[in-house]
């Protein structure tokens, strides 16, 4: 081989590697993380499924069914539930997530395990309210996929939601797609009524979606779930970031595999950018814990 064709070889491999490099949003690096425990779940939350971050000491939190429509205020440094505020004109039918913005929480009544569910709602509640009252009502926001056309009962399909967040005058929802292991990323308006979400992009989120949240400059998105591997649990995080203009799948991305075995099902933002997440208690074989990690160092 002459010198001028190693010379052509070697440019091309070098454009390869360039080209790998500076797409990142594509080939994200997997990165393998243990967060760090934060503080031992009461067992009230056994089926944790929802959490947003209320101030540096405490975090609100939903269970996902069994406990009727209960918020509970969970206390981080004394392991104990400070409060329980019931939401009078709700049910818990299968709440699956918790977003907030600064007036309002929004709780997503949308588990939809054989995806025949007609009746999915987010229960919009004044936080005002939620502060001074342990009894408040809510408004209601209903909800269908434009995408649905049949309802059969089955375990495999697309039209399930754990996963919503508040964005400025929008609720994103996220899918948790049985079928094809991406997610659907839809919008919906904030006010009361009866909407058709309006479905905006998929990603290739490669598991299961099973809560999000964002951060408080809106510039970070988590995506919480898990891939189920003959019976076991591999649980990860999707960092959605550097997106322009609110087009939140066309920046960049990266995941973060946690080191342990269990059913994710709940993250929020706390501070900067911390993250809380948990687990239900009755898989991976662990007790409950609230985990933390700091995102900061894998923004690049």
């Amino acid at each position: 081989m002459n010198f001028i064709s190693k010379k052509i070889q070697f440019t091309i491999f070098l454009f390869i590697i360039f080209a790998s490099c500076k797409n990142d949003k594509t080939l994200p690096l997997n990165t393998e993380i243990t967060p760090q425990k934060i503080t031992e779940i009461p067992s009230t939350l056994n089926e944790i499924s929802g959490m947003i971050f209320r101030n540096d000491t405490s975090l609100l939190a939903h269970n996902d069914g069994g406990q009727g429509a209960k918020v509970f205020e969970v206390d981080l440094d004394k392991k104990k539930i400070n409060r329980t505020i019931k939401i009078y004109n709700a049910t818990n039918l299968d709440w699956e997530d918790i977003a907030q913005d600064d007036e309002y929480i929004y709780v997503s009544d949308s588990g939809n395990f054989l995806g025949q569910r007609d009746d999915l709602k987010i229960y919009k509640i004044s936080k005002s309210e939620l502060e001074i009252k342990d009894s408040v009502a809510a408004e209601i926001i209903e909800f269908e996929y434009p995408d649905q056309g049949s309802f059969p009962p089955t375990e495999i399909h697309n039209y399930e939601c754990e996963a919503v967040i508040s964005f400025e005058n929008e609720l994103f929802l996220f899918s948790k797609n049985h079928v094809d292991l991406k997610t659907k990323w839809y919008s919906l308006p904030k006010s009361e009524g009866s909407y058709s979400a309006t479905l905006i992009q998929e990603f290739e989120s490669e598991g299961l979606i099973t809560g999000a949240t964002i951060s408080k400059d809106k510039n970070v998105i988590a995506l919480l779930g898990y891939h189920k591997n003959s019976g076991d649990f591999e649980p990860f995080i999707w960092l959605l970031y550097d997106f322009p203009d609110g087009k939140i799948f066309d920046g960049k991305s990266k995941k973060l595999d946690l080191t342990f075995n269990a059913q994710m099902e709940s993250i929020c933002f706390g501070k900067d950018k911390n993250l809380y997440f948990s687990h239900e208690s009755e898989t991976g074989n662990l007790p409950q814990f609230i985990y933390q990690i700091d995102v900061e160092p894998f923004l690049n």
